[in-house]
């Protein structure tokens, strides 16, 4: 896991490429704190070091001999990469990386778990390799199969691939966005960076806010569902795309290798339950064991639901486990105990941290910093507490539960989906059961499914925070409804993963590891063969007897605790976080009071807040402003 950065230089005074591709790759240290390399082409091919590049002896032609300060030539490309060594931690891996004849260079972010597997099919073929590393892998995949190497890979990557034959550059990202892709194109130069603040502090481009995606951040409670970033002049690669840049006339094309198809295989429908929780247990337990595929130790999040606890229990290794938990004692949203049920079960070394109020306070603008964009909730802050508990444990590698509710639905809302399908076919007796039936998992399912009905018609969102902003900032851009419904179960979860919840839950997955040098592997968000099986499933049976995550639950019921396993509730990954902004509303309002925020009505705002009427929505705004002028004192 590393941070990739690339420039291309179109007009030849424009701004000096060694300085500003080192400036780069400085700002993104902390993706790869292990190793640093470039390579500069133009009349001459040179790989460099810097001050941060390990000594390296090995003879391979990527292996730099000279600093980056000293390179001389007539460069228009200059590719970066940071290092953090988990596979292949010997000089072999450094990057970028070529082949033995020179033609292909690498700089690249992630890691392909049937890496060796591939490497056997392609050493069938006449390929050769001199490292143990994915990243040659991904060499000669390239070189072997053209795009058609996208296909091949089951893991989360970024990458660019220079290829000196063609004069191009061929960048890649996952299938759904777990490693992050940004890039920018103006007269000056094409440019990409694992994360925004790359463009932003070396200078390509400068901190102003892209109006539009400000709108959706506040008033359709949105973030990046669009290439548009939330920085004016970013872009975002978008997952399971591919981007070819041509180098003779600058000009470049993106195209769609992967979309996600949420219609099912109907021949499952004549395999029994039994058969399909074998074929889960199956998928799924490779899926961890390929993820535990690593030359550094592997550890696990883990919150107590059932999504971080199957991952744990089915870590078998000869060592004990790290397991990294954030608790919040005294308070509902504590899950330790479930935590605790599971780091007794496994060989595990149990470590907890508590996130607090006035921690949050404390680190919340390097939080947001780490972020590159704004943030929404709380949560991210436990996240962002518990990478860093793995890092002051010396742990590079987690496991993270994140993308499971997608997959195997998880949440209330996907009950509603399959009620939905149920009335959209005349089965009221089916519905009225199911809906009784889901009393095990839901207070009130009926009040639920109105409350969810009128919301899908009628923006209750809007209509609770309207009335705290200017008129003309509300109705500058189209107002999006960020509650939708559907009448299947796959359909849903399909538009959960790509489109509502399960890529900005990845951003955030990503920065708060990074930021701490870790890195986390999302078996639920990146198997793609776990993925394409759940997706052959009739989705109304991933939801059974009131009971969500129905195939998961059975896939793993031997080994859970029974607690973990007739556990019905879902909390997410909550923390206090009500209670953490309204204890603190006087001093973020003025804050606030220094902004220039002319679209918001702070007035009528904080009148709610001091006369104790403010509820959650007031609660939720309040902090998205207060994380946005951070956000801005950061960048701009």
């Amino acid at each position: 896991m590393c941070g990739i950065t690339g420039l291309v230089l179109k007009n030849k005074n424009s701004f000096n490429l060694k300085d500003t591709v080192f400036k780069a790759s400085q700002a993104i240290k902390h993706r790869g704190p292990d190793g640093e390399g470039f390579l500069l082409v133009g009349d001459v091919v040179v790989p460099c070091s810097s001050k941060d590049t390990p000594q390296l002896k090995a003879g391979l032609n990527y292996i730099p001999q000279k600093n980056i300060s000293e390179a001389n030539g007539d460069f228009h490309l200059a590719l970066a990469h940071r290092r953090l060594s988990i596979l292949d931690l010997s000089e072999s891996g450094h990057q970028p990386m070529a082949l033995q004849d020179g033609k292909l260079w690498i700089t690249y972010n992630g890691e392909i778990y049937n890496y060796l597997e591939l490497k056997k099919e392609l050493e069938s073929e006449g390929a050769q390799f001199v490292s143990t590393s994915d990243t040659e892998v991904v060499l000669n995949a390239y070189k072997y199969w053209g795009v058609d190497c996208l296909d091949k890979f089951n893991g989360m990557w970024s990458f660019c691939i220079y290829d000196e034959e063609k004069q191009e550059l061929f960048c890649s990202r996952d299938r759904f966005g777990v490693k992050p892709f940004y890039y920018i194109d103006n007269d000056n130069t094409c440019a990409f960076a694992s994360e925004q603040k790359a463009l932003v502090n070396s200078g390509l481009v400068k901190a102003e806010i892209n109006q539009k995606a400000l709108h959706d951040y506040l008033v359709n409670n949105r973030m990046e569902q669009e290439e548009s970033n939330f920085f004016e002049g970013i872009n975002e690669l978008w997952p399971g795309y591919y981007l070819k840049y041509n180098l003779k006339n600058h000009t470049f094309n993106t195209n769609c290798y992967f979309k996600l198809n949420p219609d099912y295989d109907y021949s499952t429908d004549l395999q029994s339950n039994e058969e399909l929780i074998g074929e889960v247990k199956e998928k799924l337990t490779n899926a961890v064991n390929l993820r535990l595929r690593s030359d550094v130790p592997v550890g696990s999040c883990l919150s107590g639901g059932i999504d971080s606890s199957a991952l744990a229990v089915l870590m078998e290794q000869k060592n004990p486990i790290y397991l990294f938990t954030s608790v919040f004692k005294n308070d509902s949203s504590d899950e330790s105990h479930f935590a605790n049920l599971v780091a007794k079960k496994v060989n595990s070394i149990h470590k907890t941290i508590e996130p607090t109020q006035e921690g949050l306070f404390k680190e919340l603008e390097t939080l947001v910093y780490s972020q590159d964009v704004p943030i929404w909730d709380t949560s991210t802050y436990a996240q962002y507490k518990v990478m860093e508990l793995a890092k002051q444990n010396n742990i590079k590698v987690v496991l993270d539960g994140q993308g499971a509710d997608e997959l195997f639905a998880g949440y209330h809302h996907h009950f509603v989906a399959k009620w939905n399908y149920l009335l959209s076919y005349g089965n009221v007796f089916g519905f009225m059961r199911e809906l009784n039936q889901s009393k095990k998992t839901i207070d009130s399912p009926f009040s639920l499914f109105v409350k969810e009905k009128i919301k899908s018609h009628y923006n209750s969102h809007l209509k609770g925070i309207e009335n705290y902003f200017d008129s003309s900032f509300v109705n500058s851009h189209k107002i999006h409804n960020p509650t939708k419904y559907f009448d299947k179960v796959n359909n849903q979860l399909a538009y959960d993963i790509t489109t509502a919840r399960l890529k900005a839950f990845l951003k955030c997955e990503d920065r708060c590891g990074m930021w701490h040098s870790v890195e986390s592997r999302t078996p639920f968000s990146d198997d793609i063969e776990l993925i394409n099986l759940m997706f052959s499933i009739n989705g109304t049976r991933k939801i059974q007897n009131g009971v969500s995550k129905y195939f998961l639950r059975e896939a793993v019921k031997d080994k859970l605790p029974n607690e973990i396993y007739t556990r019905y509730d879902k909390k997410g990954f909550e923390t206090p976080m009500n209670k953490w902004i309204s204890g603190n509303y006087k001093m973020i309002f003025d804050s606030l009071n220094a902004t220039d925020f002319q679209f918001m009505k702070l007035d009528v705002l904080k009148q709610q807040f001091d006369s104790g009427k403010a509820g959650s929505k007031e609660i939720k705004l309040l902090y998205k402003l207060y994380v946005l002028a951070l956000w801005r004192n950061s960048f701009c």
